[in-house]
Parts: C-alpha cells; structure tokens; sequence
C-alpha cells in the first residue's frame, strides 16, 4: 500500500511538472501588455512600439500592447505596474526617468520594486532648438543663458523626470539658470517646440529625430561620446570643449514575483526582437542605439544608476524627497 501510495505521489508530482513545463513552453498564450509611463509619441513609447512591430515573429504569434499611463513625471504609470501579476503578461518600460523620479520626489517605487528582465537601448541626449533659433552651437546658447538668466524657456517630459534632470545637470554645469516647463512625455514637448512654445528642449533619440532631419528642428550639440550618424555635422559637447555627457537607457522589467522560467522567456524572447532585421532597420531610421545587457547585467547596471542619480540629486540639492 505504502508503495502505491509513494507511486502515485511520483505520478502527480511528474504530471505537475509536466504541466508546468509544457505551460512555460507555450509562453505566451495571449497578448503581453507592457506599460510605458509617458504619452504617445515619446522615445519610450516609439521604441517600444517598434519592438512590438516585431514581437508576434517570436511569441507564438501574440502581440505586445503598449499601454501608456502618462503623469507625474512617469511615477502614475510605475505605481500602476506595481499592480500587475507576476505571470508574465504585464510588464513595465524602464528607462533613465524612472531612476530620476526615485529620487527627484516621495513616490512609492525603487529601483528594486521589480525585476530586470532585459536592456535595449542607450541613447545620448542632445541640445535641441526650432530651425530659426539663432543660437549655433551649444556655447551660443550658454553665452545668451548667461546673459538672460531665467527667460530661455526648457521644455521636459515631465517634472522629475530624466530629461528634467539632463537639464538641470546641464543648468549646473553650464552655471546658468533657465525656465524649466514639464510636459506629459517626450512627444508633447517636441510639438511644444515645433510650435515656438519653448526655446529648447534636451532629448535624446528616437525623439526630435525626424523633426530635424526635416528641417523643422535643429541639434546644438551631442552630450555623448561621438557625433550621431544621422547627424555627422552636429559636434559633441566634448568638441565644443564642454566636458558634459548624459544619455537615456532603456529596457525591461517585470513584476518581482514572476518566475524566473518565464523571466527567461521573456528575456529570450525580446533578444530576438532586438536582433530582428526590421527592428535594426527601424532603430537606424530613428537613429537609436541598441545596446543588450542581460537580466542580471541590467540589475546591476539598474542599481548602479540608482547610486550615481542619487548622489547627484543630493549633491546638487534638486528635488524635494532629500530637502
């Protein structure tokens, strides 16, 4: 009887496996929604969006929704995926605001709150202007800050946020004080600026990018190591003899208590995204730089990051969580 018993136990125990397995396998079953914290429009959004376009080749045929949760500087949409189930089927775009948010402001998230599942992208951010603005270069523009301090208008993707940031590393560094005005995402400050309601603005791409290659926008400066391709004329910081850089990254996380199988999956499934033809040709027509960390290199790049913003927010006394 004893054996029986120990028999059967063995059976149950196999087919749970069994189940399990062939259910991580068949992952995913129906649509992934993935939540991106700033409006339509903005680099995360459209970068995204272009991993979507490929995603249904490698998931069993099953899209990847984005789902914008604009507000706050980015802290309404994390707080909303602190809510989703750890199944693998809601998860959160994080990028560089996320980090700076933390500790720009009281919000309810860390940069501990969720699991690394993958990085794809790390862009420099650049000094941005309308095509009739008369500044050259990015040491007109800190000439004319110097002379009219407070009255040059940056625009943000929100309060907090890491274009907020950028420009309040660039203020410091430059020694010169501008209007700062946030906006819902990357989007709608661009359109602010293509319609002459601020001076400038400092993204980084895919934002801004078709804007300028059109003519309508013009780049001052890199903050970057090297000159962008889809740009070869637009000098960095560096070469102006401005010792000042600071990109925007951006990945993947998943709520903390997600299996690691379907973590994997997820991982693996999204590599292949960012290794597909299309979504390269894409990323090279918006000008985004792919850039793969894996699940435990982009924690410990996360947690990294974490240090360094904090320093600087406390060090530059900005914000309000560490006043």
């Amino acid at each position: 009887m004893k054996k029986l018993a120990v028999i059967l136990l063995s059976l149950v125990f196999l087919m749970g496996w069994t189940v399990s397995s062939f259910a991580q396998d068949k992952y995913p079953s129906k649509p992934v929604e993935i939540i991106v914290s700033w409006a339509a429009g903005g680099a995360t959004d459209v970068l995204f969006r272009a991993v979507g376009a490929v995603f249904s080749k490698y998931a069993n045929n099953q899209p990847l929704i984005v789902k914008n949760v604009p507000g706050g500087g980015a802290a309404i949409g994390y707080t909303e995926a602190m809510k989703a189930k750890g199944d693998g089927y809601g998860i959160v775009a994080t990028a560089t605001p996320m980090i700076t948010k933390i500790h720009m402001s009281n919000v309810k998230f860390s940069a501990a709150t969720f699991a690394p599942v993958i990085m794809i992208a790390d862009n420099p951010c650049f000094l941005l202007v309308h095509k009739d603005s008369p500044y050259k270069d990015v040491r007109d523009y800190i000439a004319e800050a110097k002379k009219r301090p407070g009255q040059i208008n940056m625009g943000n993707a929100g309060a907090g946020g890491g274009y907020h940031l950028a420009s309040l590393a660039f203020q410091s560094f430059a020694g010169i004080k501008l209007n700062h005005i946030p906006f819902e995402g990357g989007g709608p400050s661009i359109t602010a600026l293509m319609g002459k309601h601020v001076d400038s603005i400092i993204v980084s791409a895919p934002e801004g990018v078709p804007q300028a290659l059109a003519g309508d926008l013009k780049l001052l400066g890199i903050f970057g190591e090297e000159r962008l391709a889809k740009f070869p004329n637009v000098p960095t910081a560096k070469e102006l003899g401005l010792n000042f850089s600071i990109s925007m990254w951006r990945g993947i996380h998943a709520p903390k208590d997600t299996p690691p199988p379907i973590l994997n999956q997820l991982h693996d499934l999204v590599k292949k995204c960012i290794g597909d033809a299309d979504f390269k040709k894409r990323c090279d027509e918006l000008g985004v730089q792919i850039k793969y960390l894996n699940s435990q290199d982009y924690g410990k790049f996360m947690l990294a990051e974490d240090a360094r913003y904090k320093e600087l927010i406390m060090k530059e006394k900005l914000g309000e969580r560490y006043k």
